[in-house]
């Protein structure tokens, strides 16, 4: 499906409204998980073993959302489709899904470990994040 967009980058605050959407969505599936482990295993999860289980699923859910939806609906998520921005590489081809899973680990690691992953906006012309930046992608306004 072509999409038309412009090469606009997106502003710092779609970008942040899509992301709140898509975490809204995240939690959701997390939870969901969480509670078919919990049935599963009779228990809640509470050993140190179990609960670096859950931190792990937490992250493979997350980067496993992203990938589903940049590439099953042409570079966006639910939360990009809202707020009308996309995903593309840098050279404007298809994105690998290589580089998705890239792309989601740098901006969780930068996010949650470093808080420097949208700080980075503000350094460049281009409105890259460091997870856009590493990965060789951005984020465009489409209309």
């Amino acid at each position: 499906m072509n999409v038309p967009s412009t090469k606009t980058p997106a502003g710092i605050f779609r970008r942040l409204l899509a992301v709140l959407y898509d975490s809204i969505l995240i939690i959701g599936l997390y939870m969901s998980f969480v509670i078919l482990i919990t049935y599963l295993n009779g228990k809640a999860l509470e050993s140190d073993l179990e609960k670096i289980f859950l931190q792990l699923s937490f992250v493979f859910i997350t980067i496993g959302f992203f990938c589903y939806f940049w590439k099953a609906n042409n570079g966006q998520t639910l939360g990009m489709q809202v707020w009308k921005i996309r995903l593309i590489s840098e050279n404007e081809t298809d994105i690998e899904i290589k580089t998705m899973i890239l792309r989601s680990f740098y901006s969780i690691f930068f996010t949650i470990f470093l808080f420097s992953n949208f700080i980075y906006i503000f350094l460049n012309k281009e409105k890259k994040t460091l997870g856009d930046k590493l990965s060789k992608t951005r984020i465009i306004r489409v209309y």
